[in-house]
């Protein structure tokens, strides 16, 4: 999800469509973003299985003989702490209604919302923020009037427990808001949300805490008592709140605050605008010969005449584009995807005149130079030198693998040499995968049974970080549909360390895009924290803690997976496409991160980090879910328990690298763009993000220009340009890293306990508080990217060759 992606200060507010004018306390649920690629892959089109060869040989099996025979044998207990019973009881709760009803009816009291005692019903969202909120308060007095060196050595963890304090019940309601199916839950959530971020606003222009928090830090005496991640947290506070104008005069900080708003109001206006208004080709069924028979029908008989109306945006659109053989319907769909309305025009260029304003007001040239320097790039001409270095190593890549279609083409009209345009390549991509991959009975879903999907995560985790996922039966009230299943994350040494909701099947209203959402955040609970919660009014909110080998009290992640699967109906299995096998292993690679980062900190905890350093663990669990020697953990039949055919896997995953380098080339192209629309360009006269995206396009594009090009206004429906705005080259940087460390770190032996132990070791559990140079430099044995400043985007740019 992406990300539903936690930027510092303006950007990551601003990117979660709220105002504040300053960060003490990042935003809410920034990090329950929907990431890059999850948002493409919602339309993304894959191949159908029909399209895979017929020979099978299984893939090898790996582990015990006990291990690769899961299909559980009833009756299932459940009274077990076996780590065998935990696997095959994983796969039978997600797999079996039946044997998860059986599982959770053991009866167990009534509790809140993921165990928070306050919410049993909506009217304990407000009772729940109205305790933190007076929590909070308290330590707003003792921050403010800390002066004697102990007081300010205290100040770095009082300042984290005052944002923990809001973000237990910002990042909570956001969720709840955004997800729960009653209203009269979401209704409370929203309020609880608006007083507490209202309060959250108060604090980031409080002069008093700003200043007790420099005084500490600029206090050598009192920064010796800092370690390594206390140090990190002060430079981010203090950064932040620099950042975002604290030291504004009165009229500028009005100022700010104003900006802010308009931001968040046309930003909004232009996401809802670009993702809801899809315009129709007013056609006839005969141009649509060689969609899907029944898609046409239907559209035929929707119109009601002769006339059809296609959406061109979305599915429809998208298979017109592939499949409809006249080549003047593909061009007018193109055409009017490529069209935004003046209106749409007006509020992106508004919205970028007002970041533009923002950076100014705090002594930045534009947008971007405020977003990235807190980032890895660190300025946005870093940011270009990466991009830059991208296109010129995948150019060629993309024009190699467009040659085919253009031959293609040529064949299709009889002609020596043609043009192949944007319209042409859809469709002849889908030709060409017809031609190259002869049809098939295998169904490859057949061995992706959510249940062993499940099973196969929980065992990946297992060798590689010595970590399982053990179903857990949940008390009425914890969990906001039935569907939805509770998973606690057990490590070897540890116990307890994490606990995990998954909602992962469709329902009415529910949002379909993927995401990762930390309900809540690692943090260690101090003696006098514990001792203070024991005199409150029943304790402290209830949700999950534990103490590691060491005896300290950890309050543990919560997450919650969100995913859009059809829903299976009554007892019938359900079955993963393969790429929907991909979504999940994306997503747990954003909740490995949320587990293994269990910083001492809130504010560093897990996915805190950087966002241009977020995706890097959630795109490396991608390259585990194509992996034959992972698939072979738990691809099985979901009937027989056959493994997977090894041809089945090794055709679908060079289908899936088909068009790779262009999809890449294009993606870098959109980066670019975000970073020219968000520079200094936005103050000069006569500023036009249609004539910026159209030069762009006329100087990259790696297709034929056509004379529709100089018309052409797309930038207009790219919704990420608030959302990521200045930001959008981060999945890029953190694909070609994570190809990197996949090529050296683990790709000869992706279940190697020695590299993943190295991999958690110098990367997960840092979350936000190391450089992320650093873990990379060093995962890596690269001293250069560690010590480095000026060359590390470039080089990160040339390892797409390295793939």
């Amino acid at each position: 999800m992406q990300p539903a992606l936690r930027s510092r200060a303006v950007s990551r507010i601003l990117s979660r469509q709220r105002v504040s004018s300053s960060a003490l306390l990042r935003p809410p649920s920034a990090q329950n973003y929907v990431c890059n690629d999850c948002r493409r892959r919602r339309f993304r089109t894959f191949t159908s299985t029909r399209y895979l060869p017929q020979e099978a040989t299984a893939l090898p099996s790996t582990g015990s003989k006990s291990e690769n025979s899961t299909l559980p044998t009833p009756p299932v207990k459940f009274d077990t702490n076996d780590s065998q019973h935990d696997d095959s009881l994983l796969r039978a709760i997600f797999d079996s209604p039946v044997a998860y009803e059986a599982f959770s009816s053991a009866k167990k009291p009534r509790t809140g919302l993921f165990q928070n005692r306050f919410l049993t019903n909506p009217n304990g969202f407000i009772y729940f923020a109205n305790t933190s909120l007076e929590r909070a308060q308290e330590v707003v007095k003792r921050v403010c009037t800390a002066t004697t060196q102990d007081q300010l050595v205290r100040v770095i963890k009082d300042l984290d427990l005052l944002s923990d304090l809001l973000c237990r019940v910002l990042d909570l309601a956001d969720f709840v808001r955004n997800t729960h199916p009653d209203p009269g839950f979401v209704q409370a959530a929203d309020m609880a949300f608006t007083n507490v971020y209202e309060y959250m606003n108060v604090l980031n222009t409080t002069s008093e805490l700003y200043d007790t928090l420099k005084r500490a830090m600029n206090d050598p005496a009192v920064v010796a008592h800092f370690g390594e991640v206390e140090r990190a947290v002060g430079r981010t506070l203090l950064a932040d709140f620099e950042k975002s104008g604290i030291k504004l005069p009165k009229k500028s900080k009005d100022k700010f605050v104003s900006l802010s708003s308009d931001i968040v109001r046309l930003g909004r206006d232009f996401v809802n605008a670009a993702t809801t208004n899809s315009p129709n080709l007013v056609t006839s069924a005969n141009a649509l010969v060689g969609m899907e028979p029944w898609m046409i029908q239907k559209l035929s008989q929707m119109s009601g005449t002769k006339k059809v109306y296609l959406p061109v945006r979305g599915p429809m659109g998208q298979q017109a584009m592939q499949m409809a053989t006249d080549k003047n319907t593909r061009y007018k769909v193109y055409e009017a995807q490529q069209t935004s309305s003046r209106q749409q025009i007006n509020l992106l260029e508004d919205m970028l005149h007002a970041r533009g304003q923002l950076a100014q007001l705090v002594g930045r040239e534009s947008h971007a130079a405020v977003t990235v320097a807190d980032k890895m790039a660190r300025t946005p001409e870093a940011v270009t030198t990466f991009l830059q270095s991208m296109l010129a190593h995948t150019r060629p890549l993309a024009l190699a693998e467009l040659q085919p279609l253009k031959e293609l083409k040529a064949k299709h009209e009889g002609r020596a040499s043609v043009d192949l345009y944007p319209w042409d390549k859809d469709f002849y991509f889908h030709r060409l995968l017809r031609s190259k991959y002869r049809p098939s009975k295998v169904d490859i879903s057949e061995y992706f049974s959510l249940g062993t999907v499940m099973q196969g995560l929980s065992r990946l985790f297992t060798r590689l970080y010595g970590v399982r996922l053990v179903p857990q039966a949940t008390a009425p009230g914890e969990i906001w549909n039935n569907d939805v299943r509770r998973l606690d994350v057990i490590d070897e040494e540890e116990g307890h360390i994490a606990v995990v909701y998954c909602d992962l099947f469709q329902r009415p209203e529910k949002n379909p895009n993927p995401a990762h959402f930390t309900v809540r955040c690692s943090r260690a609970l101090e003696e006098e924290e514990i001792a203070e919660y024991r005199l409150l009014e029943g304790g402290g909110d209830g949700m999950a803690t534990a103490r590691n080998t060491a005896g300290e009290l950890y309050q543990l992640p919560t997450i919650a997976l969100i995913c859009d699967f059809s829903t299976p109906k009554g007892s019938t299995t359900p079955l993963l496409a393969f790429h929907e096998v991909t979504t999940l292993f994306h997503e747990m690679g954003h909740a490995i991160h949320s587990i293994l980062g269990r910083t001492k900190y809130h504010e560093v905890a897990g996915t805190r980090c950087p966002t241009d350093f977020a995706e890097f663990p959630s795109i490396l669990m991608e390259h585990f879910a194509k992996s034959p020697e992972v698939l072979a953990l738990f691809a099985r039949h979901y009937i027989t328990d056959e493994p997977l055919p090894v041809p089945v896997l090794q055709q679908r995953l060079s289908m899936s690298q088909n068009l790779e380098h262009t999809e890449t080339y294009h993606q870098v192209i959109l980066s670019l763009l975000d970073q020219e629309l968000h520079s200094a360009e936005v103050f000069k006269p006569g500023f036009s993000s249609t004539e910026i995206y159209r030069n762009l396009e006329s100087k990259h594009s790696v297709m034929d220009q056509w004379i529709g090009m100089s018309t052409s206004s797309w930038q207009g429906n790219f919704s990420h340009l608030f959302g990521y705005g200045g930001l959008y080259y981060s999945y890029m940087l953190d694909k070609c890293i994570a190809d990197k460390v996949w090529g050296e770190v683990f790709s000869a032996d992706p279940v190697n306990r020695e590299a993943g132990e190295r991999y958690k070791e110098e990367v997960l559990k840092w979350g936000g508080s190391r450089d992320p140079w650093r873990c990379i430099g060093n995962l890596l044995g690269r001293e250069d990217l560690v010590e480095e400043e000026g060359g590390r985007m470039e080089e990160v740019g040339k390892w797409v060759l390295d793939k």
